[in-house]
């Protein structure tokens, strides 16, 4: 019997693990190389990430030109923007192009992700896209696995909880992608949470956090100029949860400060940094200042929301039907809610620290570019902000169902659950037929998918049934004991109105 239980265990972490890899590599699959946002750029990137030059990407002489494959440039070429067109480009495998449109001289993007992803860069486009969204899968799943096993038990639950409720169905999509952002939200899923336990644990696991602090500041700051502005914000978020009056933790802000100014530094170094500088990029000839701030404050929340499915995913021409963005955003806004009942001055310092940074980042950069909602400022841009923020919500709520009761936790499960199964059906269709095409069987009239054992019907059903199996996992281990119902309803009882006792005794 103990032998069952210690198998057990093991068992249900790896099953967990198991899950969600499935859920997010059915996603990896579920779109052609090309079509998460600008990868026509990001790819071409990726494919000249070295500063050298190799068969794969060539100079022509000109620093603003490269030579590349034309299949990487034009993946992309007979759908973007059309979500009726089927992924079905005819594409030249061995042919080249010159492409003006790329990180060659890292002026606006960090190198580090490209130059990492070019590892996986190689002549044949599907093989070499598929293995760059795995990888980043897997640097995903493994930083919160490695995070869930090293932090103290008050920070699994925040971890988990706010990678779930902001994962659909942005989150899934973005993580899974070739995309840089997919790295920026792994940092911002898990960064502020290190730093946490970093100043909350002792020995060897004090030292692994820290160098995993250290790994996940690199992650997201050499993604994205802006992921490294968010690290400076994850590392004050942390440290000031994580607040304490003695000597040693003055000593431990050693590590955050320096990460502090190396990522200031390498924000300041990246071209997305040009924004905290000059005067409006375009002067708006249609709104004064002042009217176009007050348009702008009225619409920003359309854009907060858009990671929930009110904006299209990829090249935000794949819209999601009202089932999604409604049971994704009740159960954010119901899941941030029921945090908000717990925490103390530190915990309500950070998280106001975070969301004036969810406001006020966008807002600026509206401004900045004198443009209104829905121009310029993507819901992914600010996204990893909002997974900081739902993730410091429900800080402090130790237990794993955040007390939610049993009825609650199902609800939780079955709307995300309905959610991702729908948005994935959604987002495969948009490729392989098209939107103009309905019906729930995705076998028929395909006209793109990979040369791979598996159908597009198939697919879907994988990747729904193992994100309901991981819910159901995290259920069972979030699943309210009987022991602490009735505790609670003993409670419930003894908190009667003093004067109903009193007549019942009386009788």
């Amino acid at each position: 019997m103990n032998d069952l239980r210690h198998a057990a265990r093991f068992a249900r972490p790896i099953a967990i693990l198991a899950a969600l890899v499935i859920a997010l590599l059915s996603w990896a699959v579920s779109s052609p190389p090309g079509s998460s946002p600008d990868d026509d750029y990001h790819m071409a990137s990726i494919w000249c990430g070295t500063a050298a030059p190799t068969d794969l990407c060539a100079e022509t002489g000109s620093p603003e030109e490269r030579v590349l494959p034309a299949d990487v440039l034009d993946a992309a070429s007979c759908f973007a923007f059309d979500p009726d067109a089927a992924a079905s480009c005819a594409l030249d495998e061995d042919g080249t192009r010159v492409s003006t449109r790329g990180n060659w001289n890292g002026e606006a993007y960090p190198p580090v992700y490209y130059a990492v992803t070019h590892l996986l860069a190689g002549g044949d486009l599907s093989v070499s896209v598929v293995l760059i969204r795995a990888v980043n899968v897997l640097i995903y799943v493994g930083s919160l696995a490695a995070l869930f096993v090293l932090t103290p038990r008050a920070g699994r639950s925040p971890l988990i909880w706010g990678a779930l409720i902001t994962s659909i169905p942005l989150g899934m999509f973005i993580v899974a992608s070739v995309n840089p952002s997919s790295w920026a939200v792994t940092s911002a899923s898990t960064l502020w949470i290190a730093v946490w336990g970093f100043h909350s644990q002792r020995g060897v696991r004090k030292v692994l956090l820290a160098v995993l602090t250290v790994v996940l500041v690199v992650l997201g700051a050499g993604a994205r100029g802006d992921s490294a502005a968010y690290a400076v914000l994850a590392l004050i978020a942390g440290s000031v949860l994580a607040f304490r009056r003695d000597k040693r933790y003055l000593l431990e802000l050693l590590l955050p400060v320096g990460l502090i100014a190396a990522s200031a530094a390498l924000f300041l170094s990246a071209g997305q940094s040009a924004v905290v500088g000059g005067a409006t990029v375009v002067e708006n000839q249609t709104y004064t200042f002042t009217e176009l701030l007050f348009i702008n404050l009225k619409q920003l929340p359309q854009l907060l929301v858009g990671f929930l499915g009110t904006w299209g995913l990829g090249w935000l021409d794949t819209y999601m039907p009202g089932i999604v963005w409604v049971l994704a955003m009740t159960v954010f806004g119901g899941v941030l809610f029921w945090g908000l009942g717990r925490g103390d001055g530190r915990k309500w310092l950070a998280l106001a620290g975070v969301g004036a940074g969810v406001i006020a980042v966008p807002l600026y950069i509206l401004m900045h570019d004198g443009v209104v909602v829905g121009n310029g400022v993507q819901p992914r841009y600010v996204f990893p902000l909002i997974i900081m923020f739902a993730g410091i919500a429900v800080f402090g709520h130790r237990e794993p169902s955040l007390g939610l009761n049993r009825l609650q936790l199902t609800v939780v499960a079955i709307s995300l659950a309905v959610a991702n199964s729908v948005a994935l059906h959604v987002n495969l269709r948009r490729y392989v037929t098209g939107l103009d095409v309905v019906g729930i069987n995705l076998d028929r009239d395909v006209e793109w998918w990979w040369n791979a054992p598996i159908s597009p019907l198939g697919l879907w059903v994988l990747g729904s049934v193992a994100f309901a199996a991981l819910l159901g996992l995290l259920l069972s281990l979030a699943w309210p004991r009987r022991r602490a119902i009735a505790l609670e309803e003993a409670d419930d009882e003894y908190a009667a109105p003093a004067p109903a006792r009193a007549t019942e005794v009386e009788r």
